[in-house]
């Protein structure tokens, strides 16, 4: 399992010869997609979501400048960063192009040099605006958390709330909030949150029991001085660990809340289609939840 995402990019060229050469440039470092007209092309934007895209304007039909044109006037695509690569060595061809919204322009023909040095260029700004945009969501959802804490009397309510905010945040298949029982020897469901688009599956009342291995990796936890408080699938360990009782191990965090000094909860957020690994901004915010919940437990104390 690699701990790495792969940028994709998607290529929209008439010429298959193109695409070809781009494929055997990029593909080492990027997975590729390529489609020969514009109208497939927005029709895989839409499906594929690349990271990237590189656009040839010649094309008929549908020029690159109104493939450019519908990419960036539609909410599911407008987003996704546009090279122009094309024959047209006009100042005003790529003046058309950067107006109508494409992030950089490159003439063909082309260094291959040239080509790989500018879409990590992108890439570099493209995460950046990520963690960034990435950041104020989490803020947004933290200042709600806090409000509840601070307003809300009913505990269910605000563990309720609080899942379905951070389920919508990740885009995640489920928000799980397990409960220690009273023998302390299991971990039940008692809150849940679950992405609408998976129906009525429900996990209250499953079951995670406090095996020897479970155990002893929560009380590593309290040990570590780097701060470590999650089980996640990013860690082949952690994933040994979850495999023997959780259907969804292979994607995966476990954050478990404690209460004076001992465990006394668990959130479980899950993406059971394992669509890429998990990055450390996600971690760092499951372990801030399940530490605002251990902040919730000891008010409700109180």
């Amino acid at each position: 399992m690699t701990n790495v995402k792969r940028n994709t990019i998607l290529i929209i060229d008439d010429e298959p010869s193109n695409i070809v050469t781009l494929r055997h440039i990029l593909s080492s470092d990027y997975t590729i997609f390529g489609v020969t007209d514009g109208i497939s092309g927005i029709t895989a934007a839409k499906l594929q979501k690349p990271d990237l895209i590189l656009l040839d304007i010649v094309m008929p039909e549908m020029d690159g400048y109104e493939v450019l044109t519908r990419l960036k006037s539609t909410k599911e695509t407008q987003d996704i960063p546009v090279i122009i690569i094309t024959k047209l060595s006009s100042d005003e061809s790529e003046e058309k192009g950067l107006l109508l919204g494409a992030e950089d322009y490159i003439q063909k023909p082309f260094s291959s040099l040239i080509v790989k040095l500018r879409i990590q260029n992108m890439f570099k700004v493209v995460t950046r605006n990520q963690v960034i945009a990435e950041q104020r969501q989490q803020q947004t959802i933290l200042k709600q958390i806090l409000h509840g804490f601070l307003t809300e009397p009913d505990e269910n309510s605000l563990f309720s709330n609080t899942l379905r905010n951070v389920g919508e945040l990740m885009e995640l298949d489920s928000a799980l909030l397990y409960w220690i029982d009273d023998g302390n020897s299991s971990l039940i469901c008692r809150h849940e949150w679950i992405d609408t688009e998976l129906g009525p599956e429900t996990y209250i009342d499953d079951k995670l029991e406090l095996n020897e291995a479970l155990r002893k990796s929560i009380s590593n936890m309290l040990l570590d001085t780097e701060g470590n408080r999650c089980l996640h699938s990013n860690n082949p360990y952690h994933m040994e660990v979850m495999n023997s009782y959780r259907k969804d191990s292979n994607d995966y965090i476990f954050a478990p809340v404690f209460f004076m000094g001992d465990i006394n909860a668990a959130i479980v957020l899950s993406r059971e289609r394992g669509e890429m690994p998990w990055n450390e901004s996600e971690i760092n915010f499951a372990i801030l939840i399940a530490g605002i919940f251990s902040r919730i437990f000891e008010r409700d104390a109180i």
